[in-house]
C-alpha cells in the first residue's frame, strides 16, 4: 500500500510504516511516542500518547452514523461555524466548507465527483466533449476555465454548473450508512451561495439519502433496467451508456459492474432515470409506505386526494373522447422536485407511482421537517391538474369533477 505520504509493507517482525515526513505532522506527534489501535476492518490510527486515550477522539476524529453527521451538521449552521469537515466515505474523501455556518463549498477525490462528470451525467455535455474538454486540463488551466474559453458556457452556465457539482457532492455524504469526520479550521478555495438556506440543503441531502437507501433495499438479484424509449436515447449521452450496457445484460446488478461510475453513483444516476420516464425497473420488492399517523395524515390526505382526482379526470377525458395531457403533468410534477432529488414522478397516465409516494413517505419518516415540503408540492400538483381539466374539458365535465372533488375532499 503506498500514498503521497505513506508507504506500509509487512516484514518478518510486523507492519513497516515509513515515509511520512514528521514536518507535516501536528505539533501533539513531535518529538513523542506513538501508538497505533485499530478502529475497525483494514483501519488503523496513530497518536500520540500525549493525545486523550480514546483514539476517536484525537484531533477531532470520530466514526458517526449518518444520522449523527446530520445533526453534526446541523449544529455547525446554528452556531454559525467556520471550517471544513473531511468526511472518509470509504471510496473517497469529500471536503465540506463553512462560513459562519452557511455550506459554501466542496470538494472530493473522487472521479465521478469532477466537475465535467457531474454535468455529464445531467446531460449538459455530452461524452465528445467531455472527452475533449478533458484533455485540455493541465495545471493551470481548470476544467471551468476550458468550458468557458469553448464558447459552450458562459459564466453563469458555469456558476450554476459548480453550484450543482458542489450540491451533490453534499448530498453523497448521506447515502451510506457510516463514516468518518474529522473537524478542521480552514477556509473554502472558492465559495458558492445557495438560494435555499444551510439548513433547507442540509435537511434535503439527509432526507434524500434516506429514499436511496431504502431504494437500495428493494434490489433483489433479479431486478432488471427496462429500457422505455430506446430509440430516445442518444449515443455519446449518459443515457445513451445506459442503454448500451443494458444491451448485453439488463440485470440491474451486471449494469452497475459494468459501469464506469461507482455503484453507489450509478444506481442514483439509475433512480433518476426512472424519475424521468426514461427507464423501468422489474423485479424490485414492494415499496415499504410507512404508516402515517398524527401530523403526516394530512400528507397522506393530499396524496390519496391527487390520485382520487387523477381518477376522475382519466374518466371524464375518457368519456369526452380526448387525451389527458399527461406528458405536460409529468414534466410539471418533476420541476416540484426543487431540491436535486427526484421524488415526485408520475407513471405514463398521469398518476404517482408506488415508488414516488413510498419516496416521498420514506424522506418524511426520517425527517419530520419535509411534512411541509412535501405537503406544498402535492397540493400544488393537485391544483394544477384541476386547472387543467377546467381548461380542456367541456364545461359541464370540469364543473362535476370540481363539484365532486370538493366534496370528497372537504
Amino acid at each position: 500500500m503506498t500514498t503521497d505520504m505513506l508507504s506500509a509493507n509487512w516484514t518478518s517482525e510486523g507492519l513497516l510504516i515509513a515515509g511520512m515526513d514528521l514536518g507535516l505532522m501536528p505539533e501533539s506527534f513531535k518529538g513523542k511516542p506513538w501508538k497505533v489501535t485499530k478502529l475497525d476492518a483494514g483501519r488503523i490510527m496513530a497518536y500520540a500518547e500525549a493525545t486523550e486515550s480514546n483514539p476517536t477522539k484525537a484531533q477531532g476524529v470520530a466514526k458517526c452514523s449518518v444520522e449523527m453527521l446530520y445533526d453534526l451538521m446541523i449544529g455547525i449552521n446554528h452556531r454559525h461555524w467556520t471550517g471544513m469537515l473531511r468526511v472518509d466515505s470509504e471510496l473517497a474523501h469529500k471536503k465540506l466548507y463553512f462560513n459562519s455556518g452557511e455550506f459554501v463549498f466542496a470538494s472530493s477525490d473522487l472521479i465521478d465527483d469532477r466537475l465535467g462528470e457531474v454535468i455529464y451525467r445531467d446531460a449538459v455535455i455530452s461524452l465528445d466533449q467531455l472527452t475533449t474538454f478533458a484533455v485540455q486540463v493541465d495545471r493551470k488551466t481548470k476544467f471551468g476555465q476550458v468550458l468557458l474559453k469553448s464558447g459552450k458556457f458562459t459564466n453563469t452556465d458555469l456558476w450554476n454548473a459548480l453550484k450543482s457539482q458542489v450540491h451533490e457532492i453534499l448530498r453523497s455524504v448521506f447515502l451510506i450508512e457510516q463514516c468518518y469526520v474529522e473537524v478542521q479550521p480552514g477556509s473554502a478555495p472558492v465559495e458558492v451561495s445557495f438560494e435555499q438556506g444551510t439548513d433547507v440543503l442540509i435537511e434535503s441531502a439527509f432526507s434524500f439519502g434516506s429514499q436511496f437507501r431504502g431504494f437500495c433495499a428493494r434490489i433483489k438479484p433479479e431486478t432488471k433496467v427496462i429500457l422505455v424509449q430506446p430509440s430516445a436515447a442518444v449515443n455519446g449521452t449518459f443515457l445513451g451508456d445506459i442503454v448500451e450496457l443494458c444491451k448485453d445484460s439488463p440485470v440491474l446488478e451486471s449494469v452497475v459492474a459494468r459501469s464506469k461510475l461507482t455503484k453507489t453513483n450509478t444506481l442514483v444516476a439509475i433512480q433518476k432515470l426512472v424519475a424521468n420516464g426514461h427507464v423501468q425497473l422489474e423485479g424490485l420488492s414492494e415499496p415499504v409506505v410507512m404508516k402515517i399517523e398524527g401530523t403526516r395524515s394530512s400528507l397522506k390526505s393530499r396524496i390519496d386526494g391527487y390520485q382520487m382526482l387523477h381518477k376522475m379526470a382519466s374518466d371524464a377525458f375518457l368519456s369526452a373522447g380526448s387525451s389527458m395531457p399527461c406528458a405536460d403533468l409529468s414534466n410539471f410534477a418533476l420541476g416540484l422536485n426543487t431540491d436535486g432529488g427526484a421524488a415526485i414522478y408520475l407513471d405514463g397516465g398521469g398518476a404517482l407511482t408506488a415508488d414516488a409516494v413510498s419516496n416521498v413517505l420514506q424522506q418524511c419518516a426520517s425527517n419530520a421537517n419535509r411534512l411541509r415540503y412535501f405537503e406544498v408540492r402535492i397540493e400544488s400538483l393537485t391544483r394544477y391538474l384541476l386547472q387543467m381539466a377546467g381548461d380542456l374539458l367541456p364545461f359541464e365535465a370540469a364543473k362535476k369533477i370540481k363539484t365532486e372533488f370538493k366534496e370528497i375532499t372537504s
